[in-house]
């Protein structure tokens, strides 16, 4: 009788038990076959009452996405890494789409290597400076992402201050085009030096040879002044009091 009184007990904790574990839900269910499935697969992520918490990732891309509460992805919502990502937990109505710029940045990161990547700020417009990862370049646009013409600049060169309205920003002058086109031309090509305000610098010199020598405003050689290298120049002077 104590016997059966003993198994009678333990079964019924077992019943009890059992009552008490529920099943599993769709998000763990997904989970579980991710987890069994192809290396690289996406994983879900479910919270501890089993549910899609609200910001779902991959792990393989780096990819997040605010899902609702089937965790059925919401529509302009996916960041690619590096970038801020959304708060998912807001209402799913208040979550924006995705922005031009946001759209054509995905775009470029999935694109071929060395591609231009548009910067887009927090509210995923474009930021008035852009540049070009792979060249060096940087150029002021419009809030469109439209490029300002005679704004671009080489890389090592000072860029343009593009908070600065549109109106006044000012076009190339002789010397950075010459610039621009020397940078763009066969290699050990002399590149003139432009100051601050796109001028000709009164001391220009060629840094395959090594000569330097002056030039006018206008970036005309004043004769007589070529120097071979390794002595000086003094074309500061001759620029005040040219010859």
């Amino acid at each position: 009788m104590a016997i059966f009184t003993i198994i009678l007990l333990v079964s019924t904790a077992f019943a009890l038990g059992d009552a008490t574990i529920r099943p599993k839900t769709p998000c763990e269910r997904a989970r579980d076959a991710a987890l069994n499935g192809p290396i690289g697969a996406f994983i879900p992520t479910c919270d501890a009452a089993g549910q899609y918490t609200p910001e779902q990732c991959s792990g393989s891309t780096g990819y997040c996405w605010c899902v609702n509460s089937s965790g059925q992805k919401i529509p302009g919502t996916e960041t690619p890494p590096g970038t801020p990502r959304i708060n998912c937990i807001t209402q799913n109505a208040t979550i924006r789409p995705k922005t031009p710029c946001e759209r054509a940045r995905d775009a470029a990161l999935n694109g071929p290597i060395g591609a231009f990547i548009p910067t887009c700020d927090a509210a995923g417009q474009y930021t008035s400076v852009q540049c070009w990862g792979s060249t060096g370049y940087c150029w002021c646009v419009n809030s469109s992402g439209q490029k300002i013409p005679g704004t671009e600049t080489p890389p090592g060169t000072p860029r343009i201050n593009c908070i600065t309205q549109n109106a006044t920003i000012r076009p190339k002058t002789p010397c950075e085009r010459a610039r621009d086109a020397a940078l763009n031309g066969p290699i050990g090509a002399f590149i003139p030096t432009c100051d601050a305000a796109g001028q000709y610098t009164p001391e220009q010199c060629s840094g395959s040879t090594g000569y330097c020598w002056c030039v006018t405003r206008t970036g005309q050689k004043i004769p007589g002044t070529e120097t071979p290298p390794g002595t000086a120049t003094n074309c500061y002077h001759l620029a005040i009091c040219p010859p």
